[in-house]
Formats: C-alpha cells, sequence, structure tokens
C-alpha cells in the first residue's frame, strides 16, 4: 500500500510539473502524404535534408513544430508538384542551403500573421544554359495566437512559399530564353 501511494505522488508530481512548463512543446506536423503524392521528379532536387524542426518565434511560449519526413522533402515535394507540368528535356534544376525562419507578429490594432522566410540557393541548368541566383520567398497566413494551430498553418505556409518558389524558379528557366 505504501508503494501505491508513493507511485501516485511521483506520477502527480510529474504530471504537475510537465504541466508547468506549457504541456506539450513538440507540435507534430505531417507531411508525408503530400510528399508522397508529389511526382518523382530526378531532374529536380533540394539538398540539405534531416532538418525536421521549425521554431516559431514572436509567441509568449516558443512553439517548436516537428515536420514530417523534413522540411527540405516537403519543400522539393511542392517544387515538384508545380513545375513538373512544366518539364522540357534537358533541365535540372538543383537547390541547397534551404533556411527558413518563422514567426508571428501582430501589427498594432490588426489581427496577428504568421510568416514564414525561406531562402535557397538553386542552379538552373538549360539545355546548357546556367543560371545560379539565391531565392527569397516569403509566406503569410493569419492565425489565432490562443491557441495557435500551428500544425494546420505550417504545412500550409509550406506549401505556399513552395509555390513562390517554384513561380521564381520557372520565371529564371524561361530568361534563360530556351524553349520548351
Amino acid at each position: 500500500m505504501k508503494f501505491a501511494v508513493t507511485k501516485f505522488a511521483v506520477t502527480a508530481t510529474a504530471v504537475m510539473m510537465l504541466s508547468a512548463c506549457g504541456g506539450k512543446t513538440m507540435i507534430e506536423s505531417d507531411m508525408s502524404r503530400t510528399v508522397a503524392a508529389s511526382p518523382a521528379s530526378p531532374w529536380l532536387t533540394l539538398e540539405n535534408k534531416g532538418d525536421h524542426v521549425i521554431n516559431v518565434g514572436g509567441l509568449s511560449d516558443s512553439a517548436k513544430v516537428q515536420v514530417s519526413p523534413d522540411i527540405a522533402s516537403a519543400v522539393e515535394a511542392g517544387l515538384r508538384t508545380s513545375l513538373q507540368p512544366k518539364y522540357f528535356t534537358d533541365l535540372i534544376i538543383g537547390c541547397r542551403g534551404l533556411q527558413q525562419v518563422t514567426a508571428v507578429h501582430t501589427p498594432d490594432g490588426e489581427p496577428s500573421v504568421v510568416t514564414m522566410e525561406l531562402t535557397v540557393n538553386c542552379r538552373i541548368v538549360a539545355r546548357g544554359i546556367v543560371a545560379s541566383k539565391v531565392y527569397h520567398v516569403s509566406q503569410t497566413a493569419p492565425v489565432q495566437t490562443d491557441p495557435p494551430r500551428l500544425d494546420t498553418i505550417v504545412p500550409s505556409l509550406i506549401s505556399g512559399a513552395s509555390s513562390k518558389l517554384a513561380d521564381q524558379l520557372w520565371a529564371d528557366v524561361v530568361a534563360t530564353g530556351v524553349r520548351r
């Protein structure tokens, strides 16, 4: 009996300590279906896979969103989905050095918005013509700050930023002068 009471007290103490820390500190965001549904595009690659965690600043408590499978795979899937229909032979797009910054901002008297900034270095080879550039894209979305639904907002931000990046990449492919 004494063991059961001690075990209950230890468990209750642990629960109170965890609840004092704000509960769950890592929010999970599953993008594996999006990645699996994107077309195979060996001509388009995004290196530096493996970073899974997005730190979201600007909130009263620090928030971390764990993206599954990883951030670069999710961005690459968005690029493949957008650019695959435009592909032509002898086109290669290779990107690396993906960086992201995500934060919630509340302008005076306005609703809160979350902004994701992506930066990536890409090299385009279009039928022998080479173009290399650092791309910057920004995607915003309205967000409730109490509680923020980051598990659904982050995939939306990644998809939107990937689409904008695809538009910029395609504009530079067209700027090479190569015809489809």
